[in-house]
Protein backbone atom coordinates (compact mmCIF):
# COMPACT_ATOMS: atom_id res chain seq x y z
CA UNK A 1 0.00 0.00 0.00
CA UNK A 2 1.49 2.92 -0.98
CA UNK A 3 2.05 6.16 1.23
CA UNK A 4 0.70 8.69 -1.26
CA UNK A 5 4.58 10.82 -1.28
CA UNK A 6 3.82 13.49 -3.62
CA UNK A 7 6.69 15.33 -4.99
CA UNK A 8 6.79 18.72 -5.86
CA UNK A 9 9.64 20.71 -7.39
CA UNK A 10 10.39 24.35 -8.76
CA UNK A 11 13.63 26.14 -9.57
CA UNK A 12 13.41 27.83 -6.28
CA UNK A 13 10.55 29.85 -4.22
CA UNK A 14 7.49 29.79 -6.69
CA UNK A 15 6.45 26.12 -6.20
CA UNK A 16 5.49 27.10 -2.61
CA UNK A 17 2.36 28.49 -3.94
CA UNK A 18 1.54 25.03 -5.09
CA UNK A 19 2.94 23.17 -2.12
CA UNK A 20 0.57 25.79 -0.22
CA UNK A 21 -2.39 24.49 -1.93
CA UNK A 22 -1.52 20.61 -1.56
CA UNK A 23 -0.70 21.55 2.31
CA UNK A 24 -3.47 23.15 3.06
CA UNK A 25 -6.19 20.66 0.91
CA UNK A 26 -5.12 17.74 0.42
CA UNK A 27 -3.37 17.53 4.18
CA UNK A 28 -3.06 13.56 4.70
CA UNK A 29 -0.55 13.50 1.38
CA UNK A 30 2.81 13.46 2.41
CA UNK A 31 4.93 16.48 0.42
CA UNK A 32 8.63 16.39 -0.84
CA UNK A 33 9.47 19.62 -2.13
CA UNK A 34 12.59 20.07 -4.33
CA UNK A 35 13.71 23.72 -5.14
CA UNK A 36 16.30 23.90 -7.36
CA UNK A 37 17.89 27.10 -5.94
CA UNK A 38 21.37 26.64 -6.80
CA UNK A 39 20.39 27.46 -11.17
CA UNK A 40 17.43 29.91 -10.31
CA UNK A 41 15.91 31.21 -12.39
CA UNK A 42 15.26 28.70 -14.92
CA UNK A 43 13.92 31.83 -17.31
CA UNK A 44 17.67 32.81 -17.81
CA UNK A 45 18.69 29.55 -19.09
CA UNK A 46 19.10 27.45 -22.19
CA UNK A 47 16.62 24.83 -23.15
CA UNK A 48 18.91 22.25 -22.99
CA UNK A 49 20.51 23.17 -19.54
CA UNK A 50 16.91 23.36 -18.28
CA UNK A 51 15.62 20.10 -19.11
CA UNK A 52 18.89 18.27 -18.48
CA UNK A 53 18.26 19.88 -15.06
CA UNK A 54 14.89 18.53 -14.74
CA UNK A 55 15.49 15.24 -15.47
CA UNK A 56 18.05 15.37 -12.68
CA UNK A 57 14.80 16.49 -10.51
CA UNK A 58 12.28 14.10 -11.41
CA UNK A 59 14.67 11.09 -11.05
CA UNK A 60 15.58 11.86 -7.79
CA UNK A 61 12.35 12.08 -6.74
CA UNK A 62 11.69 8.84 -8.45
CA UNK A 63 14.33 7.76 -6.30
CA UNK A 64 12.90 8.73 -3.03
CA UNK A 65 9.59 7.06 -3.77
CA UNK A 66 7.35 9.53 -5.04
CA UNK A 67 3.89 8.14 -6.63
CA UNK A 68 3.45 10.98 -8.25
CA UNK A 69 5.31 14.37 -9.72
CA UNK A 70 3.95 17.73 -9.64
CA UNK A 71 5.98 20.06 -12.33
CA UNK A 72 5.63 23.49 -10.04
CA UNK A 73 7.44 25.17 -12.49
CA UNK A 74 5.88 26.95 -15.54
CA UNK A 75 9.34 26.67 -17.74
CA UNK A 76 9.94 22.68 -16.52
CA UNK A 77 6.17 22.32 -18.18
CA UNK A 78 7.37 24.10 -21.39
CA UNK A 79 10.15 22.28 -22.11
CA UNK A 80 10.23 19.34 -20.68
CA UNK A 81 6.38 17.86 -19.72
CA UNK A 82 6.33 15.30 -22.70
CA UNK A 83 10.34 14.64 -22.15
CA UNK A 84 9.41 13.72 -18.40
CA UNK A 85 6.61 11.46 -19.17
CA UNK A 86 8.28 9.21 -21.42
CA UNK A 87 10.40 7.60 -19.20
CA UNK A 88 9.33 8.33 -15.81
CA UNK A 89 7.40 5.24 -14.21
CA UNK A 90 4.97 8.02 -12.25
CA UNK A 91 2.33 10.20 -12.78
CA UNK A 92 3.31 13.62 -13.85
CA UNK A 93 1.09 16.57 -13.40
CA UNK A 94 2.29 19.26 -15.84
CA UNK A 95 0.78 22.79 -15.00
CA UNK A 96 0.10 24.66 -18.42
CA UNK A 97 -2.40 22.87 -20.39
CA UNK A 98 -4.84 22.82 -17.39
CA UNK A 99 -4.37 26.51 -17.36
CA UNK A 100 -4.75 27.62 -20.66
CA UNK A 101 -7.79 25.55 -20.73
CA UNK A 102 -9.60 27.40 -17.96
CA UNK A 103 -8.43 30.81 -19.26
CA UNK A 104 -9.54 30.23 -22.50
CA UNK A 105 -12.95 29.36 -20.68
CA UNK A 106 -13.42 32.70 -18.62
CA UNK A 107 -12.16 34.90 -21.41
CA UNK A 108 -14.78 36.72 -22.58
CA UNK A 109 -13.43 39.17 -24.85
CA UNK A 110 -10.72 36.48 -26.39
CA UNK A 111 -7.22 38.76 -25.05
CA UNK A 112 -5.85 36.53 -22.34
CA UNK A 113 -2.76 38.30 -20.91
CA UNK A 114 0.08 35.86 -20.28
CA UNK A 115 2.94 37.16 -17.77
CA UNK A 116 6.02 34.36 -17.52
CA UNK A 117 10.17 34.14 -17.38
CA UNK A 118 11.20 35.07 -20.86
CA UNK A 119 12.01 31.46 -21.63
CA UNK A 120 8.27 30.34 -21.46
CA UNK A 121 7.19 33.75 -22.80
CA UNK A 122 9.18 32.74 -25.87
CA UNK A 123 8.18 28.97 -26.08
CA UNK A 124 4.47 28.87 -27.38
CA UNK A 125 3.21 26.12 -24.99
CA UNK A 126 0.59 28.50 -23.71
CA UNK A 127 -0.45 28.92 -27.07
CA UNK A 128 0.12 25.80 -27.98
CA UNK A 129 -2.10 24.52 -24.94
CA UNK A 130 -4.49 26.92 -25.56
CA UNK A 131 -5.19 25.38 -29.17
CA UNK A 132 -7.40 22.76 -28.44
CA UNK A 133 -9.16 24.45 -25.82
CA UNK A 134 -10.55 27.02 -28.98
CA UNK A 135 -11.54 24.00 -30.89
CA UNK A 136 -13.88 22.71 -28.31
CA UNK A 137 -15.06 26.30 -26.91
CA UNK A 138 -16.40 26.34 -30.97
CA UNK A 139 -19.18 23.63 -29.53
CA UNK A 140 -22.16 23.96 -29.05
CA UNK A 141 -22.11 27.83 -30.58
CA UNK A 142 -18.90 29.76 -32.10
CA UNK A 143 -17.70 32.76 -30.14
CA UNK A 144 -17.54 35.83 -31.71
CA UNK A 145 -14.24 36.08 -30.70
CA UNK A 146 -12.02 33.01 -30.15
CA UNK A 147 -9.54 33.19 -27.26
CA UNK A 148 -5.79 34.35 -27.92
CA UNK A 149 -2.85 34.92 -26.07
CA UNK A 150 -0.37 37.91 -25.43
CA UNK A 151 2.19 36.71 -23.95
CA UNK A 152 4.99 39.87 -21.35
CA UNK A 153 7.95 37.86 -20.37
CA UNK A 154 9.14 39.31 -16.81
CA UNK A 155 12.83 38.56 -16.10
CA UNK A 156 12.83 41.16 -12.95
CA UNK A 157 10.19 39.61 -11.58
CA UNK A 158 11.55 35.75 -10.17
CA UNK A 159 14.63 37.54 -8.42
CA UNK A 160 12.34 39.41 -6.38
CA UNK A 161 10.42 36.97 -5.12
CA UNK A 162 13.33 35.06 -4.15
CA UNK A 163 14.59 37.80 -2.39
CA UNK A 164 11.52 38.32 -0.42
CA UNK A 165 10.72 41.46 -2.32
CA UNK A 166 6.90 40.63 -3.06
CA UNK A 167 5.71 44.32 -2.08
CA UNK A 168 8.40 46.86 -2.16
CA UNK A 169 8.97 49.91 -4.85
CA UNK A 170 10.96 47.58 -7.31
CA UNK A 171 8.20 45.21 -7.33
CA UNK A 172 5.66 47.79 -7.92
CA UNK A 173 7.57 49.31 -10.92
CA UNK A 174 8.55 46.03 -12.17
CA UNK A 175 4.81 45.01 -12.39
CA UNK A 176 4.07 48.84 -13.95
CA UNK A 177 6.34 47.61 -16.49
CA UNK A 178 5.21 44.38 -17.78
CA UNK A 179 1.56 44.88 -17.07
CA UNK A 180 1.14 48.55 -18.84
CA UNK A 181 0.88 46.74 -22.14
CA UNK A 182 -1.58 44.14 -21.22
CA UNK A 183 -3.81 47.09 -19.51
CA UNK A 184 -3.37 48.49 -22.92
CA UNK A 185 -4.74 45.75 -24.55
CA UNK A 186 -7.51 45.50 -22.98
CA UNK A 187 -7.06 41.60 -21.62
CA UNK A 188 -9.55 40.86 -19.46
CA UNK A 189 -8.01 37.61 -17.95
CA UNK A 190 -4.24 37.16 -16.98
CA UNK A 191 -2.27 33.68 -16.44
CA UNK A 192 0.57 34.19 -13.98
CA UNK A 193 2.35 31.85 -16.07
CA UNK A 194 5.23 31.43 -12.93
CA UNK A 195 4.67 29.77 -9.92
CA UNK A 196 6.64 32.73 -8.37
CA UNK A 197 3.58 34.80 -9.48
CA UNK A 198 1.32 34.23 -7.01
CA UNK A 199 3.53 36.07 -4.40
CA UNK A 200 2.41 39.36 -6.51
CA UNK A 201 -1.30 38.71 -6.65
CA UNK A 202 -2.14 41.71 -4.12
CA UNK A 203 -0.33 44.07 -6.52
CA UNK A 204 -1.56 42.80 -9.47
CA UNK A 205 -5.28 43.31 -8.62
CA UNK A 206 -4.26 46.81 -7.93
CA UNK A 207 -2.81 47.24 -11.32
CA UNK A 208 -5.74 45.33 -13.34
CA UNK A 209 -8.66 45.65 -11.23
CA UNK A 210 -12.15 43.63 -12.49
CA UNK A 211 -9.66 41.36 -14.52
CA UNK A 212 -9.66 37.55 -14.17
CA UNK A 213 -6.48 35.92 -12.46
CA UNK A 214 -5.74 32.23 -13.34
CA UNK A 215 -3.34 30.81 -10.67
CA UNK A 216 -2.13 27.08 -12.77
CA UNK A 217 -1.80 26.28 -9.01
CA UNK A 218 -5.21 25.27 -8.11
CA UNK A 219 -6.05 23.98 -11.75
CA UNK A 220 -2.86 21.32 -11.29
CA UNK A 221 -4.12 20.61 -7.82
CA UNK A 222 -7.42 19.39 -9.10
CA UNK A 223 -5.11 17.07 -11.59
CA UNK A 224 -3.57 15.49 -8.60
CA UNK A 225 -7.02 14.80 -6.99
CA UNK A 226 -8.04 12.66 -9.88
CA UNK A 227 -5.19 10.57 -8.94
CA UNK A 228 -7.01 9.01 -5.70
CA UNK A 229 -3.41 9.03 -4.02
CA UNK A 230 -4.05 7.79 -0.26
CA UNK A 231 -2.52 9.67 2.42
CA UNK A 232 -1.48 9.37 5.78
CA UNK A 233 -2.56 9.72 8.97
CA UNK A 234 0.28 11.90 9.86
CA UNK A 235 2.22 12.77 7.19
CA UNK A 236 6.11 13.97 7.04
CA UNK A 237 7.02 16.71 4.93
CA UNK A 238 10.66 17.27 3.55
CA UNK A 239 11.69 20.61 1.88
CA UNK A 240 14.78 20.36 0.23
CA UNK A 241 17.23 22.74 -2.36
CA UNK A 242 20.25 22.55 -4.17
CA UNK A 243 22.10 25.73 -2.43
CA UNK A 244 21.22 27.82 0.19
CA UNK A 245 18.76 25.92 2.86
CA UNK A 246 18.45 28.93 5.74
CA UNK A 247 17.74 31.24 3.16
CA UNK A 248 15.15 29.56 1.55
CA UNK A 249 13.88 28.41 5.10
CA UNK A 250 13.57 32.35 6.12
CA UNK A 251 12.22 33.26 2.99
CA UNK A 252 9.43 30.31 2.64
CA UNK A 253 8.86 30.74 6.21
CA UNK A 254 7.46 34.76 5.67
CA UNK A 255 6.03 33.81 2.10
CA UNK A 256 4.01 30.81 2.80
CA UNK A 257 3.01 31.50 6.18
CA UNK A 258 3.95 28.39 7.66
CA UNK A 259 7.16 27.44 9.20
CA UNK A 260 9.31 25.56 6.98
CA UNK A 261 11.88 23.97 9.01
CA UNK A 262 15.00 21.38 8.28
CA UNK A 263 15.39 22.27 5.20
CA UNK A 264 18.16 20.68 3.97
CA UNK A 265 20.75 20.39 0.90
CA UNK A 266 20.51 18.25 -1.62
CA UNK A 267 23.41 17.45 -4.35
CA UNK A 268 21.90 15.94 -7.74
CA UNK A 269 23.58 13.61 -10.04
CA UNK A 270 22.90 14.21 -13.67
CA UNK A 271 20.38 11.39 -15.15
CA UNK A 272 22.36 11.15 -17.95
CA UNK A 273 25.61 10.59 -16.01
CA UNK A 274 24.16 8.08 -13.93
CA UNK A 275 22.44 6.44 -17.07
CA UNK A 276 25.99 6.54 -18.61
CA UNK A 277 26.95 4.56 -15.40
Amino acid sequence: MGSGLTGVFDSGLGGLTVAGRILSELPELPLLYFGDTAHCPYGNRTADEVCALIDSIVAYLVGEGVEAVVMACNTSSALAYARVTSWCPVPVIGIIEPAARAAGALTRNGKIGLIANPLTARSGAYERALAPAVVELRRPEPRELEPRIFPVGCPKLVPLVEAGQVNTSEAREALEEYLGPLREEGVDTLILGCTHYPFFCPLIREFMPGVTIVDPAEYALEELRKLGLKGVDLPVHRFEVSANPAEFEKTGTRLLGRRLSGVRQVELISRRASAAS
